[in-house]
């Protein structure tokens, strides 16, 4: 008896595997980047409604509070990213290599990895709030803003950690639909939060902070229950293993996550200097114009990172099988819609950011006058930003970590800090708002770079393909 349940087991896994393996692209794609990008749109919504809330209710410094914070939330961000980009690459490619065993080992390893960075990130937000706070050099009413934001996150880190890798882990499951629901359910119940804290309740920006916390809580304790109830029955497919902390499999979660782990960093210390910068050349209202942009923007990327992170199996699968053809076919095909997103965006802000920048700031026609000139700068980004996107995600699903931390050292941190020090001092505002498009433009050029030096070898090609073609 029992050998028949490890066969159906087995049976079962290796159909998950020859969907992923065989079946046609165009299809595979639609079925697993349409649900990621529907979860990832109503998390743009609910941050979009989430600042539309927080402008509308509590004004411009508490927007430009959450932008002056966000180089501490990037570091909770980027070890999230990191555990859960670096440790899903691996788990699929074992997945694709037919190791079921080992991919539940490691999924045991980054949830209680992620487990304990987020409880060690809150008791050391806990310690030095004010010195964090200072070295942000937050004061007035935004310094009273961002720590109040600050501290009502504190208590979900954990939970918000889990969420970004749990997502991942189900997906490479074959449970997209799944993940998806989770997602839009945290969404619309972050928004429903965010109205009770701020317009029913008035508890200000930490309300927010919340809401955001607590509807995240809930969507990784409930992808947790789900991999804790088929570990419980012994289900086919990936489950929670004991956690094996051998230094090669951390090794490669680190390096495979590397790169989104840097992205995320980089954010942060660009996103300091972007403050520092608006508030010496424009000043605060700058800081809450720049802040609207990025919400503008979040809707492209968002739905870029969507087709990512739902493709990001099917690469890791067919590169893990040696089957690489497919992996350039779906290269091809994730690209140009990617593209098509963001031409679609740049389009809405240049037709449409005016009256989107009235939701946020009504009543303020400074700062939506401001917001405008801003956006008239960044949206040429958008043109750029969805291959350098996928340029490193592409590299992280096939386990190629040198180039995609090249791509994000030069997207995150090198061309935008180079553009923050020369621009502005040159053309003064107008060299900051400038800077978005430098960097995304000359990175693709790097993405380009990278796929030229792109080994071809196909070590298990053949093995794969052969054994895939005898199955009935």
């Amino acid at each position: 008896m029992e050998n028949h349940g490890m066969l159906l087991e087995q049976e079962t896994q290796d159909t998950v595997r020859t969907e992923f393996l065989t079946a046609r692209l165009g299809w595979l794609i639609r079925k697993h980047a349409v649900p990621a990008v529907a979860s990832m749109l109503f998390m743009a919504l609910y941050q979009i409604i989430d600042g539309i809330m927080v402008g509308r209710s509590l004004g411009p410094d508490a927007m430009a509070s959450v932008n002056i914070l966000y180089p501490v939330l990037a570091l909770l961000v980027g070890l999230a990213t990191m555990i859960a980009v670096g440790g899903n690459a691996r788990i699929a490619v074992l997945l694709g290599s037919g190791d079921a065993r080992q991919a539940s080992s490691v999924l045991g390893l980054i949830v209680a990895w992620g487990t304990a960075l987020g409880l060690a990130g809150s008791i050391i937000c806990i310690v030095m709030m004010p010195q964090i706070l200072q070295l942000l050099g937050t004061s007035g009413e935004m310094g009273i803003h961002a720590g109040q934001y600050l501290k009502g996150m504190l208590p979900f880190f954990a939970f918000m950690i889990l969420l970004v890798t749990l997502v991942q882990s189900v997906r490479n499951d074959g449970q997209a639909n799944l993940a998806s629901m989770v997602m839009a359910g945290c969404a619309v119940l972050n928004i429903a939060l965010d109205y009770l804290f701020l317009f029913v309740l008035g508890t200000g920006i930490a309300g927010a902070a919340m809401a955001t916390g607590i509807a995240q809580s809930i969507g990784a304790l409930i992808l947790l229950g789900y991999f804790v109830k088929k570990t419980v029955a012994k289900s086919h497919g990936l489950r929670l293993a004991k956690p094996v902390f051998s230094l090669p499999i951390l090794q490669a979660v680190v390096v495979n996550g590397s790169s989104e782990f840097f992205n995320n960093i980089a954010a942060g210390v660009i996103t300091f200097m972007f403050n520092r910068a608006i508030l010496l050349h424009v000043g605060a209202l700058g800081v809450a114009a720049f802040s609207l942009v990025q919400y503008l923007l979040m809707l492209g990327i968002f739905i870029i990172t969507g087709i990512s992170s739902g493709t990001q199996p099917i690469f890791s699968y067919n590169h893990g099988a040696g089957l690489h053809e497919r992996v350039r076919g779906t290269l091809w095909r994730v690209g140009i819609a990617s593209s098509l997103v963001g031409v679609a965006v740049f389009l809405l802000m240049a037709w449409r950011t005016p009256q989107l920048a009235s939701l946020f700031l009504p009543g303020e026609p400074e700062a939506v006058a401001l917001t405008i000139e801003v956006a008239n700068f960044v949206r040429w980004s958008m043109l750029f930003m969805p291959l350098a996107m996928l340029g490193s995600m592409y590299f992280t699903a096939l386990e190629q970590a040198g180039r995609s931390l090249i791509i994000a050292a030069c997207r995150g941190l090198i061309l935008p800090a180079l553009g923050l020090l020369a621009f502005p001092a040159l053309w003064g505002a107008a060299g900051i708002w400038v800077t978005p498009l430098f960097a995304e433009a000359l990175t693709l050029l790097v993405v380009i770079a990278c796929f030229v030096k792109l080994p071809q070898k196909a070590p298990r090609a053949q093995s794969a393909a052969v054994s895939l073609a005898e199955q009935p």
